[in-house]
């Protein structure tokens, strides 16, 4: 009676143990299905199963990863960092031959366990020893975990110090454990599955709508440009308009005509019209650059191009990056300048066409009524003082180019020389300048001023040209007489390639064969100087000689000096260079003939 009660009793606990762990596995796995967040539920999964298996002391959860094959641990307790590192292969150790055969193991030692590991690669061995105490591993349970057919993974729990070893009984809760871990793990995959869907959904109606809004903002500025545009708008207020609707400071520099827009004064590093002419001049493309004074700004510049020509840029000091909607607008508003500044440049071209043939008709012109009408016309006095520079650029890459320098040329005079009682005009190659003054006072100021301009013109990078002006006259009746003078004075600087400004008086008595043909120069020149040109005479240098001691005014021992010689022997050269010459220094109408040809070879022929 007494062994029946026992087995009773005995049965009986068992049953409460069954029931135990029955409600644990039931919590646990509503703990599990609570939560649709796939890390979540793999955290939950491996935590509960160590809860129905109570001999347990750690475990993980791998799963199995398609792109690389491998088996990945997802979960762990009980372990360190180390075992992220062990990714095992299909059949590879324990839990890759679980996997690949989908069958449970069960292992009740130590011995059975690293036999069960044959296989394993010495970096996961190595790495599996050092992510937990392998040293006190009693045993081990290793399932598949699997959806339906599919395998998805493998889970795995050890056995320590708990009371108790890992039993057959543990093995099937375990199974069933992973059943419904499954299961849970399936339903998280799906929902994250579908989350990531949505958020794509999301993230692309985002993205279209933000489009949407892009393209209505930026529809919106093309409509306000074009509108700026058909109503002639100035270059300030589509400029300023520009900073409306961008939110920020924009800036245009006009390269033509040299001004900044808007006008006004700034309170950070800016530009000098030097700086930013020489930029352009060697940039064409967007670039930034840094301004720096008391302080550093940096700037975005943006170059504005027509057929190759520059016409300007625009400034953008960046104390914000540039957005989309930002670039977009600067590209948009530099085909409406574009257009606006092409056109002021040929309405420019037009006044100037229309200047250049009514002077063109004034100086032709005989009739003293039509000339004083003429010289009203373009605002000017009948009875003033008279000048007359022409100015032309010594070099140009194309003609496009040329006009864009012509037009910048003339736009920087303009600003330098009262607007009053000067007439100045751009036509093809060359800008003409008509002075008028009441006294020659007044005429000796403006031509300062113009000479300034000029030099100021050569200090900077731009390029090199020549010019001409003549006498000031009094009388309407001069300024044919004018032009005349300015037209000689700058062949004279063209026909020697010589760059800067000269006035017609200056050329002195060169004066008297700028109307000579120049090939009659040259023949007169050949004619007397041609016998120094022998081979031997050039051996003994005698033409270089000549020059020499012409230029030193027939000083014996200067010459002497300068060609490194002694005077005996330039008194042989001499002797022998009029013997060839035929003509004596001591003869003035010899030496006449001389002096003028070695004058004119300089001035004209060389």
């Amino acid at each position: 009676m007494e062994s029946d009660s026992f087995e009773n009793e005995k049965l009986k606990e068992e049953v409460k143990a069954n029931d135990r762990e029955l409600i644990s596995m039931i919590e646990s796995i509503r703990a599990i299905t609570s939560s649709l967040e796939l890390e979540e539920v793999l955290n939950k999964i491996i935590t509960s199963a160590l809860q129905v298996i109570t001999a347990a002391d750690a475990g993980y959860l791998q799963l199995y990863d398609i792109e690389t094959e491998r088996l990945i641990p997802r979960a762990a307790v009980g372990f360190n960092e180390k075992l992220k590192s062990i990714k095992v292969k299909t059949g590879e150790s324990i839990t890759g031959k679980v996997f690949r055969d989908g069958i449970p193991v069960i292992y009740y030692s130590r011995p059975e366990i690293y036999e069960g590991m044959a296989g394993i690669s010495t970096e996961h061995f190595h790495s599996i020893q050092e992510a937990n105490d392998n040293a006190k591993l009693q045993s081990l349970i290793s399932v598949p975990v699997s959806v339906e057919e599919k395998k998805i993974g493998v889970m795995t729990v050890h056995q320590y110090d708990a009371k108790g070893k890992l039993s057959e009984r543990d093995l099937h809760l375990l199974q069933g454990f992973a059943a419904q871990a499954a299961v849970a793990i399936h339903n998280a995959q799906l929902y994250k599955k579908a989350n990531d869907r949505l958020e794509e959904v999301t993230l692309l109606t985002t993205q279209l709508k933000e489009k949407n809004d892009f393209l209505s903002k930026r529809a919106e500025v093309h409509e306000t440009l074009t509108k700026l545009s058909l109503q002639n708008q100035s270059v300030e207020f589509i400029i300023r308009e520009l900073n409306r609707m961008m939110k920020r400071d924009i800036f245009f520099f006009d390269y033509l005509n040299t001004e900044f827009f808007p006008k006004r004064t700034l309170s950070y590093p800016s530009f000098s019209h030097d700086e930013i002419s020489r930029l352009l001049a060697a940039k064409s493309e967007p670039f930034y650059i840094d301004l720096t004074d008391k302080k550093t700004i940096s700037c975005y510049v943006y170059p504005l191009l027509s057929n190759r020509v520059t016409l300007g840029c625009f400034i953008i000091p960046l104390f914000s990056p540039l957005s989309k909607l930002d670039q977009t607008t600067i590209e948009q508003a530099s085909s409406i300048l574009a257009l606006e500044l092409t056109k002021r440049k040929t309405q420019a071209e037009v006044y100037y066409k229309k200047t250049h043939d009514l002077f063109n008709e004034l100086l032709q012109n005989k009739n003293s009524l039509f000339t004083e009408e003429a010289v009203q016309s373009l605002g000017l006095s009948p009875y003033s003082c008279f000048t007359v520079y022409l100015l032309e650029i010594a070099s140009y890459p194309d003609l496009q180019t040329l006009e864009a320098i012509i037009h910048r040329l003339t736009s920087k005079i303009k600003k330098r020389v009262p607007e009053k009682n000067t007439v100045i005009f751009g036509f093809h190659h060359k800008v003409t300048i008509l002075f008028s003054a009441k006294n020659p006072y007044e005429m000796k100021d403006l031509i300062s001023t113009l000479h300034a301009a000029i030099s100021q013109w050569e200090s900077r990078e731009d390029p090199p040209l020549y010019a001409g002006g003549s006498t000031a006259y009094k009388g309407i009746s001069r300024i044919a007489a004018c032009y005349n003078e300015a037209d000689k004075a700058l062949t004279y600087l063209t026909g020697r390639h010589q760059t800067g400004i000269i006035n017609y008086e200056e050329i002195g008595i060169n004066r008297l064969f700028l109307t000579q043909p120049p090939d009659e120069i040259e023949r007169f020149t050949n004619d007397i100087l041609s016998p120094l040109r022998t081979e031997k005479a050039r051996n003994n240098d005698l033409e270089n000689t000549l020059f020499t001691y012409i230029e030193l005014n027939r000083s014996n021992t200067d010459t002497a000096k300068h060609l490194h010689i002694h005077t005996n022997t330039l008194y042989h050269r001499i002797k022998k260079i009029e013997e060839l010459l035929q003509l004596e220094f001591n003869n003035p109408d010899d030496f006449l003939q001389i002096l003028l040809a070695c004058h004119l070879w300089k001035s004209f022929v060389r």
